[in-house]
């Protein structure tokens, strides 16, 4: 239930209308906001606000938006499937964070998602950095081709 209440609150938060520059920057401040309290959460026993599951949706949300954006905009198409590996590691984590009935199981969720949030401020200041300078990286090979192995995705976000 709580899953339907965040898809259904992220559905509804404004986004701008195309991803950009500026939403990789503020989604890479985001991560790093969301890193700050993934820690916290790690270092205590509190139980998981409903707040912090909105924004983990929001941020997979975004990431997949992103992902788009530098698709569409002739982006490296190995960026791109990194956003898109973030986004699917991002709801994968929330889902684990959901259902955690033991103490190893909450916390080894939040270690996954405080490592990919730290590598996610590094990601959006990549991508915002190649749209600035208006030169889009050479793509070699297929665009939007990831890995044909998700879980190689997800070890390159660790």
């Amino acid at each position: 239930m709580k899953r339907l209440i965040a898809s259904l609150v992220v559905v509804a938060l404004p986004f701008s209308a195309a991803a950009s520059p500026d939403l990789a920057r503020d989604w890479g401040t985001k991560a790093s906001a969301l890193y700050e309290d993934t820690v916290e959460l790690l270092e205590s026993d509190a139980s998981i606000p409903d707040s912090f599951e909105t924004e983990i949706g929001r941020f997979a949300l975004t990431a997949g938006r992103l992902g788009s954006w530098i698709d569409g905009s002739g982006g490296p198409s190995d960026l791109g499937c990194i956003f898109r590996g973030m986004a699917e590691e991002g709801e994968t984590q929330l889902m684990a964070l959901e259902s955690a009935t033991t103490p190893d199981a909450r916390e080894d969720s939040l270690k996954r998602l405080a490592a990919m949030f730290s590598d996610a401020e590094a990601i959006a200041a990549a991508a915002a950095l190649s749209a600035d300078k208006g030169r889009p990286a050479e793509v070699h090979g297929t665009q939007n081709s990831c890995a044909a192995n998700s879980d190689a995705t997800h070890a390159a976000l660790q």
